[in-house]
C-alpha cells in the first residue's frame, strides 16, 4: 500500500504525463483528446500544486465553445463533450465523424454534465483562502479573478444553452439526446430508451478494444446505436429544435439534472460576487423551477431519485449513483439512508449501479464499477447537508482503494481491482483535491 506522500507524487506525475500544454488527456491512447467534464475535475487537481495550469485547463476547454456564428447560432453557448485540439487515430469516433469539420476547433456535437460553475467556484475559494493565509501569494487571487471575469460570461452562455435548447418548454427538467452526453455512457438506466434507436448499418472501427479488455467495455450493439444517434444529430444540421422534436432518444437524466442544478446554484453565487446580478436572478429562476420539478423523479422503490424516458413519460426505475447526488444538488429528499445501505453492500465506496439490481455488472464501465469523481460529488453533497460521518466514510473507502490500486479509470466494487484505462487523470485529481490529507479544499 502506497503512502500518502508516494501517492501524491504519482498523482502529480500522472497529470504531468497526460498534459498536452493546456489540456489534459484522461489517459494516453484510450482517450487522446480533451473531454468536457474530465477537464473540470482535472483542473481541481492542478489547482493543488499549479494554479496557473488549472486555469489554463479551463481557458483551453472554452476555446472550443460554439458561438453565434456556428451552424446558424441556435447553439450559442454549447460546450462539447470532446474538443479535438489535435488529431489522433487511437479513438473512435474521432474528429472526422461528427460533421463539425467547418469549425476552427473541431468538437463532438453533444455535451456532458455541466459541472463547471461548481468547479470554478471551488477553485476561486481556494485561491482566496491561499492568498489570505499567505499575503505573498496574493497574485494567485488576482490571476483567479482575471480568469473568472473572462470565463463567467462563457459559463452563463453554456447554462443558457442547456435551459434554452434542452428544456425549451420550461419544465425545469432538461433532457439529453445521447447516452454519451450523460457521461455515464452504458448505464442500465438507458437500456429501455435506447431500444427505440435503430442501430446504424454503416461500417466503423472501434478503437477502445485495442486498449481495454472487452469485458470492461460496452458491447457492439450499444455502439451501433450510439453511432446512429451521432449521425442523426449531424443530419439535423445540429438544429436544437429539430433534435428535441425528433430524436428517438430523449431522457431526463437525473445525473445531468443534479449536476446542472448544483452548478447553477454556484453560478448564482459567482454572479453575485462578480456583480452580474441580472444573470444571478435569471439562473435562480431556473434553480427554483428545477427544485419543484425534480420531485417527479423520486423512486419509492429505491428511495432515491431516478431518470425518466422523456419520450414516453415512464420513470426509468433503475438505482444508479447519479440518483444519489440529491444532497449535492440541494434537492428536497434526503438520500443519506439509501447511501448508507449502498455502502454496506459493496467495498470501497459507491458503485455506479446498485449491486442488488438485476442489471449490475461489476466489471463493465458504467453498469457497476466505482468511479472516484462521482464518489467525491456524492460525499461533498452529504457533508454540505450535515452528514459528515457518512461523507467521511466514502472518502476513507476511496483513500484505501487508491492507496492499494493506484489511479485507474474505474474499479471493481466487489474486490477493488483497478479497471479500464490506467494512469487516469481525473482519478489522480480527485485524490489530490479531495482525499490527500493536506489538500486545501
Amino acid at each position: 500500500m502506497q503512502s500518502h506522500e508516494q501517492l501524491q507524487t504519482v498523482a502529480r506525475e500522472t497529470l504531468r504525463k497526460n498534459d498536452r500544454g493546456g489540456y489534459t488527456l484522461p489517459t494516453q491512447g484510450l482517450y487522446p483528446f480533451q473531454w468536457n467534464w474530465d477537464a473540470g475535475i482535472t483542473a481541481l487537481g492542478w489547482m493543488t500544486f499549479d494554479p496557473a495550469r488549472a486555469w489554463r485547463e479551463y481557458e483551453t476547454l472554452f476555446s472550443g465553445q460554439w458561438g453565434p456564428d456556428h451552424f446558424g447560432g441556435a447553439n450559442d453557448g454549447f460546450l462539447a463533450q470532446i474538443t479535438f485540439h489535435q488529431d489522433s487515430d487511437t479513438y473512435f469516433p474521432g474528429p472526422d465523424q461528427w460533421g463539425t469539420d467547418s469549425l476552427a476547433i473541431r468538437t463532438s456535437s453533444i455535451s456532458q454534465p455541466p459541472l463547471h460553475a461548481t468547479m470554478l467556484r471551488w477553485m476561486w475559494k481556494q485561491a482566496v483562502r491561499t492568498s489570505e493565509r499567505d499575503k505573498t501569494l496574493a497574485p494567485q487571487r488576482d490571476m483567479a479573478e482575471a480568469c473568472l471575469q473572462d470565463l463567467l460570461p462563457k459559463v452563463i452562455a453554456h447554462h443558457r444553452w442547456w435551459y434554452r435548447c434542452r428544456d425549451p418548454q420550461g419544465t425545469g427538467l432538461v433532457v439529453n439526446i445521447h447516452p454519451w452526453e450523460t457521461g455515464m455512457d452504458n448505464s442500465p438506466a438507458w437500456d429501455d430508451p435506447q431500444s427505440a434507436v435503430l442501430p446504424t448499418q454503416r461500417p466503423y472501427v472501434r478503437k477502445d478494444l485495442n486498449h481495454v479488455d472487452a469485458s470492461m467495455r460496452p458491447p457492439k450493439v450499444f455502439y451501433d446505436r450510439m453511432v446512429s444517434l451521432m449521425d442523426f444529430n449531424s443530419a439535423c444540421g445540429f438544429d436544437p429544435k429539430r433534435i428535441f422534436a425528433e430524436c428517438p432518444y430523449r431522457v431526463n437524466d437525473i445525473g445531468i439534472i443534479s449536476i446542472l442544478q448544483r452548478s447553477s446554484i454556484d453560478l448564482v453565487a459567482l454572479c453575485q460576487e462578480f456583480g452580474l446580478q441580472d444573470s444571478a436572478t435569471e439562473m435562480q429562476q431556473h434553480v427554483d423551477r428545477t427544485q419543484v420539478a425534480v420531485e417527479s423523479l423520486w423512486s419509492e422503490r429505491w428511495q432515491q431519485y431516478v431518470s425518466r424516458n422523456a419520450r414516453t413519460g415512464a420513470l426509468l426505475d433503475v438505482p444508479t449513483s447519479a440518483g444519489l447526488m440529491a444532497a449535492y444538488a440541494g434537492f428536497q429528499k434526503d438520500c443519506a439512508d439509501t447511501v448508507d445501505s449502498w455502502l454496506d453492500e459493496t467495498l470501497y465506496g459507491i458503485p455506479s449501479t446498485r449491486s442488488t439490481y438485476i442489471g449490475f455488472e461489476p466489471l463493465r464501465y458504467w453498469r457497476g464499477p466505482i468511479w472516484q469523481h462521482i464518489n467525491m460529488l456524492i460525499a461533498v453533497g452529504l457533508a454540505d447537508q450535515g452528514h459528515v460521518e457518512l461523507a467521511d466514510r466514502i472518502r476513507v473507502d476511496s483513500e484505501i482503494l487508491l492507496r492499494q490500486q493506484g489511479f485507474h479509470e474505474y474499479y471493481d466494487p466487489t474486490n477493488g481491482r483497478g479497471l479500464g484505462g490506467g494512469e487516469f487523470s481525473w482519478t489522480a485529481a480527485t485524490y489530490l483535491y479531495w482525499i490527500e490529507p493536506n489538500a486545501s479544499r
